[in-house]
């Protein structure tokens, strides 16, 4: 082990890291393999899948940077599991509203959520509604920096 170290200062350092490391990369994927199956658990028709697919193609990279983000593991769970919420939460409405399924679902999930807050969830307590909101906030500010300029 000394050889090495003479050789690569730092070799020994990043070893140790090395672990942990792959423990947080593991986590991520096997985070982001659990969002694929999100469409399948907003299911109400066979057609709610496929939407659910466009939702969850908007959310990923957003995922993605909250994962390799600084914020603890409690927030970043915190913030996913809010975006599942709201995905359901798009798929219900577009069961009640069927001519709203065919509306492109990056604006569809814009008029639910704005830089105030995202839609009244009923079920949510107070607490609950105030998280809900921040997420997204936070995920509406990502979408007009990364996907409206695109429009």
């Amino acid at each position: 082990m000394n050889a090495l170290r003479e050789e690569e200062p730092g070799v020994r350092n990043r070893w140790a890291s090395g672990p942990l490391l792959n423990s947080r990369i593991m986590k991520r994927n096997m985070e982001l393999n659990e969002i694929n199956k999100w469409p399948n658990s907003w299911e109400g028709i066979r057609e709610d899948v496929e939407y659910g697919h466009k939702i969850v193609k908007l959310m990923k990279p957003f995922i993605k940077q909250l994962l390799d983000s600084s914020y603890s593991p409690k927030t970043t769970k915190e913030h996913i599991d809010n975006l599942w919420l709201l995905g359901g939460h798009i798929i219900k409405h577009i069961n009640f509203y069927e001519e709203d399924r065919n509306k492109d679902s990056l604006l569809l999930l814009t008029r639910f959520i704005d830089s105030f807050d995202g839609p009244t969830i009923s079920d949510l307590s107070e607490y609950e509604q105030i998280s809900f909101d921040r997420t997204c906030r936070k995920f509406y500010k990502y979408l007009v920096q990364n996907e409206l300029n695109k429009v």
